[in-house]
Parts: C-alpha cells; structure tokens; sequence
C-alpha cells in the first residue's frame, strides 16, 4: 500500500562482494579472511570474479588474473565460481524483499531495487526500514548488503555505493548535490572509460562539473547520451520506476534475464555457456507460469556500455531452454558481433499459454524430462540438476 502525497522513494540493495560473500557464508573456515573467487579451478589459468574485503584491502580485484591477485596477497584462500549457489541465493533474496514492498525489481544477479514509497508508515522512518531489511539479510542469509535512498533508481544506486561495505545512505532531494558534489564522473552508472574519457577532455571530472554544463551544451557535444546525463545530475521523482511484483498479477508480456559479467568475456565456448544459463532461468520462469514463447530478444554490451541486440519471430511458441538456446545462438549469428561482452540478455515475447499439444514422441519424452527436472529442483533447490554445459560459466 502505498499513502497518498507521500514523495518517491527507491531504496536499492547493492550485496557486499556478493559471490565471496555467499563462499564466506557457506564456510565459516573462510570468514574472516582474504578470499578469492577465480572463474575456474586451475589457479594458473584464471582470473578473479570476486574477492572479499579482506583481499579487497590488499589490492585484488574483480578482473585482475588469479596469478597477479596471489601475488598480491599471498595467503588468500582460493575458490572456483559456484554459479548455481549464486542464483540461488540471488532468488531466495529478492523472494525476501517482497516482504518490504509490493515492487520488487532485479537489477542483476546482486542487485535490487524497491519502490518503498509510504512503506515508512510501517517501519516509523524509512531508515528504520532500511535497516530492518538490512537485518533480515544477515539472519537469513549471513552477508551483508549496503542500501542506498533516493527520488530514483540511479540516485540510490549511486548513494548504496558510497559507504561500502554494510552501508546506508539516505539522499534527500534538497542533499543530493552537496552530498555528490566530489563525486568522479566515471562513478556514475553508465558513464563508462570512453564516455569519461570524453567528458576529461572536456575539463569534466566531477558531478559538480557536469551539473554546470547546460542541456544544449550536452545535446551538441554529446547528441542523446547528453540529455541523459544532464537528467542524471538534475534528478527527480519521475526519471524512473520500478516494476510492481503481485502474485496474483496478470500474466506477463515478456519474460527476460541479464547479466553483467564480473569481467570482459571474449571465447566463443564462454559466450554460449552465459547464453545457456540465461535461457533455462528464463525458461523456467516460463514453464512455472504455464507460459510459451514466440519471439526471442538477445543483446551484448560492450565494455563501453555499446548494445547491440535483435529479435526473431519464431512460428512455434516453446518453453523449452534447449530450444530457447538454439534460437539465442541463432541471433548471436546474425548480430555478428566479434568484440569483447561485458553483459548478455534473453528476453522471451509474444507469451501465449503452453497449450500446445505433443506429438512426437521425441516430444513428449522432452517434456517428461523438463518436468522431472522442475519438480527436483522445486524440492531440493534451484539449480540441483542442470545441462552440464553451464558448467563453463565462470
């Protein structure tokens, strides 16, 4: 419920180094201390896709080669990625924001954002909410998160950064200026290195710089990208919104998942094994709602935050994750982008209910098996069975 002339606010979790977090968690042996999570089990031949604090402080980072983050803190303990264990836990968090707000949203696999406007009527205060949440993170959970307020979703993505780790900030419209002044531009989500390389050349390095700078200067200098920008540091209340979750909620028009890799990825096999994964989680978000799909949208970021995505409208529905990969790899092809991927996304349009009939038998054992395989992972976890050829995500 959400009270009349209350003014918008969005609270954003931001998890703590989420995938080391989620190690530290499930093995007490590694709280505490430098952990490194590399992309795969050969130490030799990987790089980092997370570190804990403790390494964090000794120089390692998300990126950087598994050999040069040893070196660097020697006495790290070292995993590989347990993708699955990740996306679960990913799930049974956004499963407990619900209890916070009626519009949940998921920004990535750590991500979320919550329209919390008048949910302060429960709580007494919004920070007294924030910090209810928060709690009820490391009781279920054992890790933490640092949540960021504000008018919008950039704005408390930015404000949930800005105290890391287990933070939160709370930036009032009238506070957000003063309080972001200092703030580099290459800080603000979706100004990556070449657009604030761009933006340096200019003599802007800061909030406060870029806030200076009027609309038709941006336009000119910086065609659409610039009326973006001078949205970002000129916030409001209606720049955005956050999608409402209800379970008794119409049935969907699209069903989509997306990820921002923990590093550029550049090896064909690794591509398709991300696409994979991608296509069962949303395959079985189809398939639990008793939904088919027609049209399939997939696009790659660069690392210069460039898209490049297309569509394909396909005569028989299905909800079938093989079938939804054929398909993605299908519009991989055809975009024919050969550069490095920071971020991948399968979007399932065009629902229909799964009434289809199956006739071959090939099928109906298909069926049968997808359905073996929802009902194991419904009662023992998500992602206790799962194609072998997600085993290369990293």
């Amino acid at each position: 419920m959400v009270f009349p002339n209350s003014e918008k606010k969005i609270l954003h979790v931001d998890m703590d180094a989420f995938f080391a977090s989620v190690e530290q968690a499930a093995n007490p042996a590694l709280r505490g201390k430098p952990l490194i999570v590399g992309g795969r089990k050969n130490r030799e031949r990987t790089v980092v896709c997370a570190a804990s604090y403790e390494a964090k402080r000794r120089g390692v980072d998300s990126g950087m080669s598994a050999q040069e983050a040893l070196r660097r803190c020697p006495d790290a303990a070292f995993v590989a990625a347990d993708s699955a264990k990740y996306l679960y836990v990913s799930r049974e968090i956004f499963r407990l924001l619900q209890d916070y707000s009626p519009q949940v949203e998921q920004g990535s696999v750590d991500e979320f954002y919550l329209d919390i406007t008048g949910c302060d009527h429960w709580f007494g205060s919004y920070e007294a909410l924030a910090r209810h949440l928060k709690q009820a993170i490391v009781r279920r959970f054992h890790i933490t998160g640092s949540v960021g307020i504000s008018v919008n979703r950039l704005i408390s993505k930015i404000a949930s950064k800005l105290e890391k780790p287990d933070g939160l900030v709370i930036l009032e419209q009238d506070a957000i200026v003063a309080r972001l002044a200092s703030l580099a531009v290459e800080k603000v989500p979706g100004i990556g290195s070449s657009l604030s390389r761009q933006l340096h050349l200019s003599g802007i390095f800061t909030f406060a710089d870029l806030r200076q700078v009027s609309a038709d200067s941006l336009l000119s200098r910086f065609g659409k990208v610039g009326l973006w920008m001078y949205a970002v540091t000129h916030p409001g209340p209606d720049h955005d919104s956050v999608s409402e979750y209800s379970a008794d909620a119409a049935a969907p028009k699209s069903v989509g998942h997306s990820y921002t890799l923990p590093r550029n990825i550049y090896q064909e096999d690794e591509v398709r094994a991300w696409l994979r994964l991608l296509c069962e989680m949303v395959a079985v978000r189809l398939r639990h709602q008793q939904l088919e799909s027609a049209i399939l949208h997939m696009y790659v970021r660069s690392p210069d935050m460039a898209f490049r995505g297309k569509e394909h409208n396909f005569k028989v529905p299905t909800s079938d994750p093989a079938c939804l990969y054929e398909r993605a790899v299908r519009i991989l092809d055809i975009i024919k982008y050969r550069g490095a991927i920071r971020a991948l996304g399968v979007t399932a349009r065009r629902l229909s209910p799964a009434a289809r009939i199956m006739l071959l038998a090939e099928e109906q054992r298909r069926s049968r098996l997808l359905q073996a395989q929802d009902a194991i992972n419904d009662r023992f976890g998500d992602w206790t069975v799962h194609p072998a050829s997600v085993l290369g995500v990293t």
